[in-house]
C-alpha cells in the first residue's frame, strides 16, 4: 500500500480517535455517577473541558516528533530523560491493569441481566476472575485472534450507547429527571470533583490515536483537529446518552442496577430489548478487555525496555508477562470483592483515572519543556493540563492518592535495577 492511500484525512482521523474511546467505558457509569444524581451532568461537562486540554497537549506532542517511536512515553523520555519515561510507563501500566478489573466487572454486570445468579458476590467474583482468565488465555493464542474479536463487537457494542443516545430521549421524563437532581444532598462543590474523576474514565485512551503521526496526512495540521474533534465526537455521544438515562430511570434504581442501560432499554421496549443490550454491551465490554490484556501486557514490557541504553526492537508480550497480569487481575478482583459491581467498578476506575492523572500532567509538562516553534501557546497549553491534574488531584482522597505516591517511589526504587538488568541484557 502506497503511503498515499495508507495516509488519514481529518476526517478518518477523527473517527479513529472517537472510535478509540467510545465504547465499554460508558456503560457502567451511570450506575455509579447514580450516588450523586442528575447533577451529574455538570460533571460531564467539567470532565470533557479537561479532556480538550488533555487532547490537545498528546496531538502537540505528536507534531513535535520528539517521540523516539514510543509515542508519548518517549516525548516524555525527551524532555525529562528515561527515568522519568520509566515512571509515566509504570503509571500507565499500572492504570491498564486497574482497567482491565473494571473491564472485567462490566461483562459481569451485563451478564447478570441473562444470568441473575451472578447477583450472588461469590458467583459474580468468581465470574470476573474467569473473564480475566479467558481472555489471558486467548492472549496466548495470538494478538490477531484478539484484534478479530475487537473488531467484530466493535459496531456490536456500540448500539446501546447510540440508541440510548437518539431512541432514549423519547422516553425521557424531566420528573424523573428533577427528582434525581441532588440525591446525596451535598452542596456541589463537595461531590462535583469525585464525579469529573468518574467521568475521565469515559475519556481515558484519547492518548492512543496520537502515540503516531505516520498515517496521518499533513500531521501537524490533522493530529490537533482530529484529536480535538474526536473528542468532542464521544462527548456528545456520552452526554446525550447518560443525560437521557437519567430521565429514564430514578436515581435509585440506576445506582442498585449492574446493567444501567439494559434496564433503561427493558423500560423503554420490554425485557427482550433490555435482553438484547446486554448481548451486545458484554461483547463490547468483552472485545476491548481482550485488546486490553494484549496493551498492559505490552506496555509492561515497554516499561522494561525503557532501561535499556539502546531498546531493542519492540517484541510482543511473553507467556510469563500474560500470566503475571493475569494473576495480579485475579488478586485485585478478589481484594474489591463486595455486593455492589458498581461500588467495585467505582473504586476501581477511581484509582486507574488517579494515576493517568499524574501521566498527563508529565505529558503537559514535557510539552512545557520542549515546546516547540511556538513557545508561548505550547507552554501556556502545558501549564493549563499540570494545572488542571493539580485541581482534579486536590479533591481526591487520602487512598488514592496514597497509591499514586506508592507507585511513583515504587517506580523510582525499581529504575536502577530494571537499567542495571537491561544494561546486562544488552551487552
Amino acid at each position: 500500500m502506497s503511503a498515499a492511500k495508507a495516509s488519514l484525512g481529518p476526517l478518518l482521523a477523527t473517527m479513529l480517535v472517537a472510535g478509540s474511546m467510545i465504547g465499554s467505558g460508558v456503560y457502567l457509569l451511570p450506575a455509579s455517577l447514580a450516588a450523586i444524581g442528575s447533577i451529574s451532568i455538570l460533571a460531564w461537562l467539567a470532565a470533557i473541558a479537561a479532556a480538550l486540554v488533555f487532547a490537545a497537549v498528546f496531538a502537540w506532542l505528536a507534531t513535535l516528533r520528539a517521540d523516539g517511536g514510543l509515542g508519548f512515553i518517549g516525548s516524555i523520555s525527551a524532555g525529562f530523560g528515561p527515568r522519568a519515561a520509566f515512571v509515566a510507563a509504570v503509571l500507565y501500566w499500572l492504570q491498564g491493569v486497574l482497567g482491565n478489573v473494571a473491564l472485567a466487572l462490566a461483562v459481569t454486570g451485563y451478564l447478570t441481566t441473562l444470568a441473575p445468579v451472578l447477583e450472588d458476590m461469590r458467583y459474580a467474583t468468581a465470574c470476573t476472575i474467569a473473564v480475566i482468565w479467558l481472555f489471558v488465555v486467548l492472549n496466548l493464542a495470538g494478538p490477531r485472534l484478539v484484534a478479530q474479536l475487537e473488531g467484530w463487537t466493535l459496531l456490536l457494542g456500540l448500539a446501546p450507547v447510540l440508541a440510548a443516545g437518539v431512541l432514549g430521549w423519547l422516553y425521557f421524563d424531566p420528573a424523573v429527571f428533577s427528582a434525581s437532581w441532588n440525591v446525596s444532598g451535598k452542596p456541589p462543590s463537595a461531590m462535583l470533583p469525585g464525579a469529573v474523576v468518574l467521568v475521565l474514565w469515559a475519556f481515558l485512551g484519547l492518548e492512543s490515536a496520537c502515540v503516531s503521526t505516520a498515517i496521518l496526512r499533513d500531521p501537524v495540521r490533522t493530529a490537533p483537529l482530529a484529536t480535538m474533534c474526536g473528542v468532542l465526537l464521544a462527548a456528545v455521544i456520552y452526554l446525550s446518552a447518560c443525560t437521557a438515562l437519567t430521565g429514564i430511570l430514578p436515581a435509585a434504581a440506576l445506582a442498585a442496577s449492574p446493567a444501567p442501560f439494559a434496564d433503561a432499554a427493558g423500560r423503554m421496549a420490554g425485557g427482550s430489548f433490555a435482553v438484547l443490550v446486554a448481548i451486545c454491551a458484554t461483547f463490547k465490554a468483552a472485545g476491548t478487555l481482550g485488546g486490553w490484556v494484549l496493551l498492559t501486557s505490552a506496555a509492561g514490557q515497554q516499561a522494561v525496555r525503557l532501561g535499556a541504553p539502546q531498546p531493542p526492537e519492540p517484541k510482543g508480550p511473553s507467556v510469563a508477562n500474560f500470566l503475571f497480569n493475569g494473576l495480579l487481575l485475579t488478586i485485585i478482583a478478589l481484594l474489591i470483592a463486595e455486593p455492589s459491581i458498581a461500588r467495585q467498578f467505582t473504586v476501581v476506575i477511581n484509582a486507574a483515572v488517579v494515576l493517568m492523572l499524574c501521566v498527563y500532567a508529565m505529558a503537559g509538562a514535557a510539552l512545557l519543556k520542549l515546546r516547540g516553534a511556538q513557545r508561548w501557546a505550547a507552554g501556556l497549553l502545558g501549564v493549563v493540563a499540570v494545572g488542571v491534574v493539580l485541581a482534579v488531584m486536590a479533591s481526591q482522597d487520602v487512598p488514592m492518592l496514597a497509591l499514586a505516591g506508592a507507585t511513583v517511589v515504587g517506580a523510582l526504587v525499581a529504575w536502577p535495577l530494571v537499567r542495571r538488568r537491561a544494561s546486562r541484557a544488552a551487552t
